[in-house]
């Protein structure tokens, strides 16, 4: 089950232009960045940049859903058809995958550490 969305992405050809265009003409704050991201607070969930050059994707989107089980909810998904670009894997707080919609938009499915 998804339990909630977490991140939005927004994939994009130049990050220097994008972190501008997003800190500096919407004024959103910034909360992260580096070389590969920038993450700007919102009342909501967390707006991301990331590079265009995402492995396997040919979107201009990923959204991060929080999930309870990975192994579960990938394993289900791809029962189900879904895409694999990313089988589960460690990251820096928990574990992620990332799968892909018929568009080629990432869905990247996030377990925190517990």
């Amino acid at each position: 089950m998804l339990d909630q969305v977490t991140q939005v992405a927004i994939l994009v050809a130049d990050m220097k232009k994008a972190l501008s265009f997003y800190s500096y003409v919407l004024g959103l704050p910034v909360i992260a960045k580096s070389d590969k991201t920038a993450e700007f607070r919102t009342d909501g969930v967390t707006l991301a940049v990331k590079p265009r050059e995402q492995p396997g994707g040919t979107g201009t989107t990923q959204i991060t859903f929080q999930v309870a089980d990975l192994d579960v909810v990938f394993s289900d998904a791809k029962r189900r058809g879904a895409k694999v670009l990313v089988p589960p894997r460690t990251v820096d707080g928990g574990r992620m995958a990332r799968l892909a919609d018929p568009d080629g938009n990432i869905i990247e499915l996030f377990e925190p550490e517990a």
